[in-house]
């Protein structure tokens, strides 16, 4: 039934949820303040949303009743386990320091389940609103209608299928609308705080894809995007911990695309960045392309994430950091990312340009059809980029009909790179793998600098390519295996097998046997991060081992 009034109309089940929520708010507040934090149930199965919500004996039905209510600090909105909702979750209302307001689960068994079905806006939803954490949800916004009909399940399974095909596919476009599992919005409000996902299942978005559109970038998984043209606005404190995000097109995580990014490598003429953003301990998996992305920050920590089999459908690295300062990325292990036809993006970790001192430490980049790459773009800038205590193995295996594959990549106007203290491992399966490409993208890298770093190479044809890069020096660096075509001469570099111990598998097959010409070899710098790949100590003012390794012989 619905009342009209004027041009407005209005569901009469709305009012009367919105009238029954004031009368049960002020029954437990003293003058319309609230005196304690509540907790309210939810139950798909035996609730009612007459109820009051507060017992689990009570508890409301629908996502309409909790999106009808005002939420304050320290109350809990709880879904019960093993049960479904198909809508959207917008809950209103602001937490506030130590007493944010928590979304999760009640009972035993599965992560309760929120179904988008298509809804804009994302399945979960916030708008300048702060102080929430969310966890133990599954959160998926699939729209069959857009895959004639076929069951989520099944459009799962084809991007599985996408990945395992042994061809270079094409890169998609599509015309679904962009979606998202959970997109968080600030507009023209200043500070925005404290917004934690914790131990999430988020998957089945069927979004938009479209490499020429740079929108479709942000759309996806887990979005963030400031709006807004009247006050400065940006992010504090946003951490995405323990989430698995998997079939997700476009982008996995995405934060923060905002209207005040303009700067120089001088100046920062418009640039508000967001503050304290960590993304810890993630699986990213199967996603369209890119699988996180971080721009306009400043400080953004990024590390044990799990990027596997990334960019099935279209062009990106699994990672990347955007117009960033101190970016941090390290104990990140980047597997299978795969390329597209005229794909230039298809590594582990990419230090995209308009950043500053951005760092690539201890991270596993294995098996994927690049590398790493940092650019520093068509006439932008990328300065002080440090790649240090990496272990890259098997990159840059697939061929490129138009170009060739490469390890790691150093393009555009990037400046003053410090690559040192990696192993670069090449398999004998590969061939014709570019291990050092650099490239002209109008402007050219200046002052790259490779130093104790172990070429580890048993592949065919390897080679290095500088085009118009200038500075390039390669210092103490330690080679084996077949030589490497091209690679700059290197005064202090040692030509003989690291002894590596061959009696391990993964990663703890890098660390040195004894008689190792690795051992105490390296050349000493200052600022080294303090800590090897396996967290032994590295002296500032001793000469380390050369590669990854700085512990004892075995």
């Amino acid at each position: 039934m619905l009342l009209t009034n004027g041009s407005k109309i209005f569901d009469l089940k709305t009012l009367l949820i919105r009238i029954f929520y004031l009368t049960t708010l002020f029954c437990g507040t003293a003058n319309g303040k609230q005196v304690t934090p509540r907790v309210f149930y939810i139950d798909a199965i035996s609730g009612k949303d007459s109820n009051t919500g507060h017992a689990v004996t009570a508890a409301w039905k629908t996502l309409d009743r909790v999106n009808a209510a005002v939420f304050y600090p320290g109350d809990q909105i709880l879904f019960k386990s093993g049960q479904s909702w198909i809508g959207q979750l917008n809950p209103k209302g602001n937490g506030q320091l130590k007493k944010p307001i928590l979304i999760g689960k009640y009972g035993y068994g599965k992560k309760p389940s929120i179904a988008g079905n298509g809804v804009a806006n994302g399945t979960l939803y916030f708008h300048n609103q702060q102080y929430w954490e969310v966890s133990d949800l599954e959160i998926t916004n699939y729209d069959a209608k857009e895959q004639q009909g076929q069951e989520l399940s099944a459009w799962e399974n084809g991007n599985h299928t996408t990945y395992v095909l042994p061809i270079l596919p094409r890169q998609l476009v599509n015309k679904n609308k962009p979606k998202y599992g959970i997109y968080v919005t600030a507009e023209d409000v200043g500070e925005v705080s404290h917004l934690y996902f914790k131990n999430l299942e988020v998957h089945g978005v069927n979004g938009y894809i479209n490499q020429a559109d740079e929108l479709s970038k942000e759309n996806g998984g887990i979005v963030f995007k400031v709006l807004g043209s009247e006050k400065p606005t940006y992010f504090n404190g946003i951490l995405i911990d323990s989430c698995h995000i998997h079939d997700v097109d476009r982008t996995g995580i995405l934060l923060v695309s905002s209207p005040w990014s303009k700067r120089t490598l001088l100046t920062n003429t418009n640039w508000v960045p967001s503050l304290n953003i960590v993304l810890r301990r993630n699986k990213l998996s199967k996603t369209g392309a890119n699988a996180l992305v971080v721009r306009v920050a400043k400080n953004p920590i990024i590390e044990y994430n799990l990027f596997d089999r990334c960019a099935i459908k279209g062009s990106g690295n699994a990672g990347f950091s955007f117009n960033t300062d101190n970016a941090l990325w390290q104990y990140n292990e980047c597997r299978f990312t795969k390329a597209n036809v005229d794909d230039r993006d298809a590594g582990g970790i990419d230090s995209d340009y308009k950043t500053k001192h951005t760092v690539l430490q201890y991270n596993y980049v294995h098996d994927n059809d690049y590398g790493m790459l940092v650019t520093g773009g068509p006439n932008n800038f990328n300065d002080s980029t440090i790649v240090r205590y990496n272990i890259f193995e098997n990159d840059g295996k697939f061929a490129h009909p138009t170009h060739k594959k490469c390890v790691i990549r150093v393009s555009g106007s990037a400046t003053n790179t410090q690559v040192y203290n990696n192993v670069i491992f090449l398999g004998a399966d590969q061939i014709d793998t570019k291990v050092v490409s650099h490239e002209v993208w109008k402007t050219s890298p200046d002052g790259t600098v490779y130093r104790n770093n172990i070429f580890y190479n048993l592949s065919t044809n390897a080679y290095c390519d500088y085009e118009e890069s200038t500075n390039n020096y390669f210092d103490t660096n330690l080679y084996f295996g077949n030589p490497i075509k091209n690679i700059l001469f290197d005064a202090n570099g040692i030509y003989r097998d690291p002894l590596f111990v061959n009696n391990q598998k993964g990663v703890q097959k890098y660390h040195l046997r004894l008689g190792s010409p690795a051992f105490g070899t390296g050349h000493i710098i200052k600022n080294n991060g303090g800590r090897d790949f396996y967290g032994n100590l590295v002296d500032r003012d001793k000469a380390p081992n050369i590669g990854v390794y700085n512990g004892a012989l075995k």
